[in-house]
């Protein structure tokens, strides 16, 4: 189909102004079809889903794609004898509908990728035609084919391949033409004028200050070249006065111009959140469970390139909660429990964080039962579990291969799901917490920075180089005292909160030079030797430790610049920024500096464990 409108050069424009549009619609066409399916008798909710799919054949009709005009007007005729009355609605209407919607977006994911291929669509329209001419037999509702997968990994993939490439190798593929996902939409987004017009009146108070800065400047230098005498030292004071009071109009407006370009790359979680209505809908019925999905802060505004990423781990922490969280309606009722289990999303901003919780009232985590699995499954030897509380044994989770599932079902089972979880929350630069009562439910705390362009970050000194940990992974700084510290199976510890972290010396970790008192490189001293004084606790993601500097700069604003190709893959470091003063310093990947300790101790307690007590029998 070469010569198709679409592949038409003058036709670009058209086709990315469809794509928009038509994405557009589909972000809340399918949340109206499930709202439709509880609220029938809502005479402008189907109003509004007949406009969306009319405006949907429209424009497919105009550039000639037969097939999805073809259907989204069989669809649109069902809509029309609801709307005036002409049909009753039955449930399983909505599944066609949703079958009708599912096989839309399919087609247009065509047009995004340029390449039309035409779709076994018969027994879909049939059952259309049937529901508008009053013979549909909801029977055959269940008998229609499913939509294949349109490239929307964090709804359509329900089935996890253990030979499919992991989420670092997709992330890896995908930015190799630098677009994300090969034939990927148009990355847009809206902006409201209003943000857009104190966007501009910002800008042109910054014109302002700068035009002042440069006339302050120039008079400064003329009064400094004809300075004779007090007169001319006065005004001399009088102009640096007058340039401090214009550095600070300049600082004000470029904080008040980086918050408002921010605010432009704003948009709500409720794009991400509408999907999970439809996603808990087909998991009830995958496992023959009742279960209610109530979402709350859908206008949480987050940076759209957080919104992009989100999706995936909430999509697992979702499938999670039906699956293993919410029991079966018997289960319940024996337990004195309400039969329909419900599934609680909610969003909130909490200073510069945004707060995810997906929490569930079902059977809960049971501490003791993660620990034999994890032993059985030799994740864990026997004396790793035997002192470890409530709160690390539900941390096992996330631990890769690990899961509790007897069966391998289509949505869990293989040990895979919660992994990704905590390594997309650890790209993020974001955290997750669980807390669970048996019984009563469990509850996932997600934390993610607003935006990953422009940080807070704590500076510190490590050796000869300074270093910015990014302040959303950072709980607190304590100086370190000798006592504090010990040695457990070969790596340093500090017991901290009722709580054991691991120490990680940084200028050891990232292998930093420390000069010693003739300029040369030394050993690093350890916490007796009085160097290292401070210990940084830093979570990211599940895991916790202490990262041990010699001293704590500052708190400081931070715009992250990326590595070059050349230092991309140095381990530990996430990017690059300027201090005031031109110093180029590294930012710290708290998450990679934390595996990186981690592997190295796993790596020495694997050379000096005996064959006899290895995991599982094996040496």
């Amino acid at each position: 189909m070469a010569d198709h409108p679409i592949h038409d050069d003058d036709m670009q424009p058209i086709v990315e102004s469809f794509v928009v549009e038509t994405t557009e619609i589909f972000d809340g066409l399918e949340s109206d079809l499930l709202r439709l399916e509880n609220h029938p008798d809502d005479d402008e909710l189907v109003d509004q889903i007949f406009r969306a799919v009319h405006t949907v054949k429209g424009t497919s009709g105009f550039l000639s794609l037969e097939q999805l005009s073809v259907l989204a007007h069989h669809f649109e005729e069902v809509l029309g004898k609801l709307r005036d009355g002409k049909l009753d609605f039955q449930p399983a209407m909505t599944d066609v509908m949703l079958n009708a919607f599912d096989f839309m977006k399919v087609l247009t994911q065509q047009v995004i990728d340029r390449d039309l291929q035409p779709l076994e669509l018969d027994d879909l329209l049939a059952a259309l035609k049937a529901i508008s001419e009053g013979t549909f037999d909801p029977d055959h509702a269940a008998q229609l084919e499913a939509a294949p997968d349109p490239g929307d990994d964090d709804v359509a993939d329900a089935t996890p391949d253990d030979d499919a490439p992991s989420s670092d190798e997709e992330a890896a593929s995908a930015s190799d033409d630098g677009r994300g996902r090969a034939g990927s939409a148009p990355d847009t987004i809206r902006v409201e004028v209003s943000r857009l017009n104190a966007l501009m009146d910002l800008v042109g108070e910054l014109v302002l200050g700068r035009n002042r800065l440069l006339q302050l400047i120039s008079d400064m230098r003329a009064a400094h070249r004809s300075a004779s005498g007090d007169a001319d030292a006065h005004r001399f004071e009088d102009l640096l006065r007058e340039l401090d009071e214009a550095s600070d109009q300049v600082d004000f407006t470029t904080t008040e111009l980086q918050s408002a370009v921010m605010r432009t790359r704003m948009v709500q979680i409720g794009q991400v959140f509408g999907k999970f209505p439809r996603v808990v809908r087909d998991l009830s019925r995958e496992f023959d469970k009742d279960i209610e999905l109530v979402v709350e802060g859908e206008d949480t505004e987050l940076d759209k390139s957080l919104v992009e990423e989100i999706g995936d781990p909430l999509v697992h922490l979702i499938r999670n909660a039906a699956d293993h969280g919410i029991e079966p309606p018997e289960v319940r009722k024996k337990n004195g429990k309400d039969p329909c289990g419900r599934i609680r999303l909610t969003a909130a901003h909490e200073g510069n964080h945004i707060v995810i919780e997906i929490a569930d009232d079902g059977a809960g985590l049971d501490a003791d039962a993660l620990k034999t699995k994890a032993v059985e499954k030799g994740v864990l030897a026997p004396n790793e579990v035997e002192d470890m509380s409530d709160a690390e044994a539900y941390q096992l989770i996330f631990r890769p291969g690990f899961s509790t599932a007897e069966q391998v079902s289509q949505v869990s089972g293989r040990g895979v799901g919660m992994d990704v979880v905590k390594t997309n929350l650890a790209t993020l630069n974001g955290t997750i917490d669980i807390e669970s009562t048996p019984g009563e439910g469990t509850c996932f705390t997600l934390k993610l920075p607003l935006t990953l362009a422009i940080i807070q970050s704590m500076l510190v000194k490590s050796g000869a180089e300074t270093f910015a940990i990014p302040l959303y992974a950072v709980s607190e700084a304590i100086r370190l005292e000798p006592a504090m510290t010990e040695t457990i199976q070969g790596g340093e510890v500090m017991q901290h909160r009722d709580r054991v972290l691991p120490l990680i010396r940084l200028d050891a970790a990232l292998d930093v030079p420390v000069p010693n008192a003739g300029g040369e490189r030394a050993r690093p001293l350890d916490a007796t030797g009085g160097r290292n004084s401070y210990a940084v606790i830093v979570n990211v993601a599940h895991r916790r430790a202490a990262l041990v500097v010699d001293d704590l700069i500052a708190q400081e604003e931070v715009v992250i610049k990326p590595l070059g190709d050349y230092l991309k893959t140095v381990p530990g470091i996430a990017g690059t920024t300027i201090l005031g003063d031109g110093q180029v310093i590294m930012i710290l990947d708290v998450g990679e500096v934390i595996q990186m300790k981690s592997e190295a101790a796993t790596r020495s307690r694997e050379a000096t464990l005996p064959a006899a007590s290895a995991p599982n029998g094996t040496s």
